[in-house]
């Protein structure tokens, strides 16, 4: 351990070190956890019979019309965020 203040030590590790690359980092992170969710949600909205039986109350009508929208908004989204992750790995790539 260094003597020196705890600044001055986060300033050393901030000159000329990268911050360490977490998971949540990697540009295919988000539209794999939006396609998994709209995997899911549209799973429970339209094939999931059990699910459907069980909440054909009017009061529970909510859930699959939430399942259905929700599959049609995460998909959309992560569509929309693989595009861009892939339009940046190829542009990490040229250089």
């Amino acid at each position: 351990m260094s003597d020196a203040p705890p600044e001055e030590q986060d300033a050393s590790l901030d000159e000329g070190d990268e911050h360490q690359r977490t998971p949540f980092d990697n540009p295919f992170f988000l539209p794999v956890v939006l396609l998994g969710f709209a995997l899911w949600m549209g799973y429970d909205g339209w094939l999931n019979s059990e699910f459907r039986d069980a909440k054909l109350g009017a009061d529970e009508q909510w859930k699959i019309a939430f399942n259905q929208w929700g599959f049609a908004v995460c998909g959309l989204l992560g569509v929309w965020t693989l595009l861009r992750a892939l339009r940046e790995r190829a542009a990490a790539r040229r250089g």
